[in-house]
């Protein structure tokens, strides 16, 4: 009886894992280290709670994925296009519940 809950534990955090550590890495993707690549579409940041950003990247569902700022491109060019994004986040955010802040390197 011993050997059949041990086995059966076991079998159960291997399937987990399994399961897991796949779905981990979902979503933003690195292809550096500290890197994040995101797909979405840009828009002008509005007034917020949080303040920070000049664009956000938004999902399919409209829903805010990342604040965006950027030191060597010009955001504008790219609103309402769907399009992707790499670059780093920034430190010390996110704050005041908003979105994580992403300092934008280079646009597809």
């Amino acid at each position: 009886m011993y050997d059949k809950r041990l086995y059966l534990k076991i079998s159960a955090l291997i399937l987990t894992l399994v399961i897991v550590l796949p779905l981990a890495s979902f979503g933003a993707n690195a292809s550096k280290p500290g890197e994040i690549t995101s797909s979405g579409t840009i828009k002008k940041q509005g007034i917020t709670t949080y303040m920070y950003g000049t664009h956000v990247l938004l999902d399919d569902k409209g829903r805010i994925v990342y604040a965006l700022r950027s030191d060597n491109i010009d955001l504008n060019k790219y609103i309402d296009r769907k399009v992707t994004v790499k670059g780093y986040l920034v430190d010390g955010y996110p704050i005041d519940f908003g979105p994580n802040y992403l300092n934008v390197k280079f646009i597809e």
